[in-house]
């Protein structure tokens, strides 16, 4: 038997942080020697690709901006902090705007991964740079663009070192390999390079074939001379613009003036990519103040390239997003320029939520009005670079990010309405699907952000009746989603059933793959997996749509009952299971989803199969009479369809 799982990489992932503590902010040092101060992250709905051909004969530039952790609403709150009102920004002015989704094949990403997919067209898992799946070494952007002679550059906010700017230079299965990317980026110097991390270059600066600035004053005064322009200005990262640049540190527009100036003439054309890095920073610890201004900074950089476009006589692509969202950050009210507007946050870490894109040039309109992955991002990007005359669709890997249609087809639906409040909580259909890597569940429906809990349980050998029956009092309770496992009440009539894990997550909250915790994660209750003292948390994935979460009333996505889609999407590897998970071949998975409030002592009317009552059960007993079973072979690819029983 041969039981193929999760790559080996995996394995250093879940052991690695995954929580982005290189995107979380560094305090500053000051210094009084002449060395720089110290201071202190689906495909889509169908398209035509077809666009209006590209006039490749001339000059093409090909410009990319990133707001690390940048989302929606980080750009509206930053328009009302700038201009005093949403939608005001110069980004929001360029003609094709859309949507893109971030998740990388770990759930919710880091900067790592999602930089990397932005800048090779490959999802790979958190903390990689630069390779994809398997640990393999894939092409990136700049070094494309390099193949066909085009110039290249890179500018952040970021140490030069961070995962983002990385991403389009080095080649590592880990974001804190610094002296491994310190060696990729001089072993492949982009024409320009500005931003932070003098410490990390320091010894290697003497050597670079380039002209070396480390002053604003120095890069200002910058003429080209056939050598590359590689500028740090900070030994970290930059200051916040609210903490006030000191007098020899540039702005983001500053640098990428700079930067347009020396790549622009290029005959062949440049590609250049811009990171606007401390929105992260900000975002990841809740702070506004800090998060805001530096949206609008970037925003001056945007503008700045936009300026460089329009006199420009050539074909210009210029794309604005983000690698993914931080914080979970809402704008609550208004508030009059130069004022901080009220916002609520949901938390210091990444989210699933999609993010903007901005973007003008020929080759864009395929992103116009499109909800689409990141990847189309990317593919947009290398027929910009190629000089095609169309985007080709790029092939994105089925992940855990909210869209339930890619598990597979529905399976069964909701009777019943919703006792939680109609679409507050819904669970609306079931779906099933497997793969070498694990089981895959989506439950199309709606979630409530404050108060509930999906409870997804799994019978690995449907059958045979191991694991747990009627009632799961858990010896190593602790708070969050094994209060809700313990507390929930389980009558079963389906007999052979017993339950051996449980994925599951409270409140709506995302799990990432490495991250198990109190709010969501998967539980497993077999001999083999753990005991009645400990019962072992398992690595797993879990997200939720964005549209499908709702805070305090109906979530934006939601429809009659039934009619919902998207929503929650999980994952459990095989590997986690167990070397003995697929044992004999294969084996029958039983499934029901139930959903109940926080604690689980209060139980909705939902779950699938549905429960054969016509009122919401209380605190009462979950009666399931039903189950839906699922054959899978030796490899955990599927054997049949799913189909419920009895």
């Amino acid at each position: 038997m041969r039981c193929l799982t999760l790559p080996l990489m995996l394995v250093a992932c879940a052991t690695s942080p995954t929580t982005d503590p290189a995107d979380s902010p560094a305090a500053a040092d000051s210094t009084d020697s002449g060395e720089p101060s110290d201071t202190s992250e689906h495909t889509g709905d169908s398209t035509d690709s077809d666009t209006d051909p590209v006039d490749v004969t001339g000059l093409r530039g090909v410009i990319l901006f990133i707001g690390d952790g940048m989302g929606t609403e980080h750009v509206a709150a930053a328009g009302m902090y700038a201009n005093g009102a949403s939608g005001s920004l110069t980004m929001e002015t360029l003609p094709n705007r859309g949507r893109a989704r971030t998740a990388s094949l770990s759930g919710t990403p880091d900067s790592a991964a999602s930089a990397t997919a932005l800048a090779t067209g490959h999802k790979t898992w958190n903390d990689v740079v630069g390779q994809n799946r398997d640990g393999v070494v894939v092409e990136n952007l700049l070094e494309r663009a390099r193949a066909l002679g085009l110039a290249t550059g890179i500018v952040t906010t970021d140490r030069l070192s961070g995962a983002t700017p990385s991403s389009f230079v080095a080649h590592t299965p880990n974001r804190s390999d610094v002296s491994g990317i310190v060696l990729d980026y001089n072993a492949s110097l982009p024409d320009v390079t500005l931003g932070g991390g003098f410490d990390e270059f320091e010894s290697s600066l003497a050597a670079l074939p380039a002209q070396v600035v480390t002053t604003r004053t120095a890069l200002l005064a910058a003429v080209p001379d056939g050598r590359r322009l590689f500028g740090v200005f900070t030994n970290t990262q930059f200051l916040f613009v609210s903490e006030g640049y000191e007098a020899e540190t540039p702005t983001l527009a500053e640098m990428t003036e700079r930067a347009l100036a020396w790549l622009g003439d290029d005959p062949e054309g440049f590609f250049l990519m811009v990171e606007g890095a401390r929105i992260d920073h900000g975002s990841h610890g809740r702070n506004a103040g800090q998060a805001l201004p530096e949206v609008v900074a970037l925003d001056a950089a945007v503008a700045a390239a936009n300026g460089w476009a329009d006199a420009a006589a050539h074909e210009v692509t210029l794309i604005v997003t983000a690698d993914h969202e931080c914080g979970g950050l809402t704008l609550t009210g208004t508030a009059p320029a130069g004022t901080i507007p009220p916002t609520t946050w949901r938390w210091g870490q990444h989210t699933n939520a999609d993010v903007p894109v901005y973007a003008r040039g020929n080759l864009t309109g395929v992103l116009a009005d499109q909800r689409l992955d990141q990847l189309w991002v990317h593919a947009t990007l290398v027929a910009a670079v190629d000089g095609a005359g169309s985007v080709t669709p790029p092939e994105v890997p089925a992940l855990i990010d909210g869209t339930t249609s890619e598990v597979g087809e529905i399976v069964v639906t909701q009777t019943w309405a919703s006792s939680f409040g109609p679409g507050f909580n819904q669970l609306d259909a079931l779906r099933l699907g497997a793969d070498r890597d694990g089981l895959r569940v989506g439950v199309d429906g709606v979630f409530q952000r404050e108060d509930n809990a999906v409870l997804v349980l799994v019978d690995l050998d449907y059958g045979v009746g191991t694991g747990f029956g009627q009632e799961l009092i858990l010896a190593d309770l602790d708070e969050g989603l094994d209060a809700a496992i313990s507390n929930t009440l389980l009558s079963i009539e389906v007999p052979g059933v017993g339950f051996d894990v449980v994925l599951g997550a409270v409140s709506a909250e995302e799990t990432i793959f490495g991250e198990p915790g109190e709010q969501g994660g998967l539980r497993g209750f077999t001999n083999g997996i753990g005991s009645a003292a400990d019962f072992a948390w398992l690595q797993s994935i879990t997200a939720f749509d964005d549209g499908n979460v709702s805070v305090g009333g109906p979530a934006p996505d939601a429809g009659a009952t039934g009619l919902t889609e998207n929503g929650f999407e999980g994952m459990i590897p095989w590997g986690e299971l167990g070397p003995n998970a697929l044992d004999g071949g294969g084996t029958t998975i039983a499934v029901a989803v139930v959903l109940v409030n926080y604690g689980g002592d209060w139980a909705s009317n939902q779950a699938l199969p549905p429960l054969a009552v016509e009122t919401e059960p209380g605190a009462g007993a979950i009666v399931l009479s039903q189950v839906v079973i699922f054959g899978v072979d030796g490899l955990g690819l599927p054997t049949g369809v799913p189909v419920v029983v009895p």
